[in-house]
């Protein structure tokens, strides 16, 4: 009975993809449109966004990164088959791999948000929320396609839950 016991528990921990970091309690669910509207009032809230890289860019003190912003879904992926809201911006204290980061790649970042950027020059549109990154996850490229036969668990969560 011990051993059925521990083989049910490694396949339900096998389906945890993300870092611990994303397990914080504090992150506020707040959506693209209220943090858009007024950026200012919800300075240094922590949230959990998630998109579709679109530029990476090297600057003074780490890498600013450009996100086409999606819902996330229940496994707090970007939901890419339901419309963008529009564009943010993540800013990291470490210096970004491209190769990692590149374009089309799906992210889900966690961070406090700054209000709004001031890079103009460099994407061409003021005010774009900037969110300071505490974390970034790159989600694996073949992990849509194959979604269900690399964790046949998360099948059954999305049937029962």
């Amino acid at each position: 009975m011990k051993i059925y016991l521990i083989v049910i528990s490694l396949l339900f921990s096998a389906c945890t993809t993300l870092p611990p970091a994303f397990d914080s309690t504090d992150v506020q669910e707040l959506t693209y449109a209220q943090v858009k509207a007024d950026a200012e009032q919800y300075e240094d809230v922590l949230v959990k966004w998630g998109g579709v890289v679109t530029d990476l860019r090297e600057v003074e003190g780490g890498s600013l990164m450009q996100v086409m912003f999606y819902p996330l879904d229940y496994y707090d992926r970007p939901d890419i088959d339901k419309p963008s809201e529009g564009y943010f911006l993540l800013k990291s204290e470490k210096k970004l791999d491209p190769k990692i980061y590149f374009t089309s790649r799906e992210v889900v970042a966690i961070g406090t948000i700054e209000g709004r950027s001031d890079y103009a020059a460099t994407y061409g549109s003021a005010g774009l929320p900037l969110i300071n990154a505490v974390s970034i996850h790159p989600w694996p490229i073949a992990y849509r396609e194959n979604y269900y036969y690399y964790c046949p668990t998360c099948y059954f969560k999305q049937l029962f839950w």
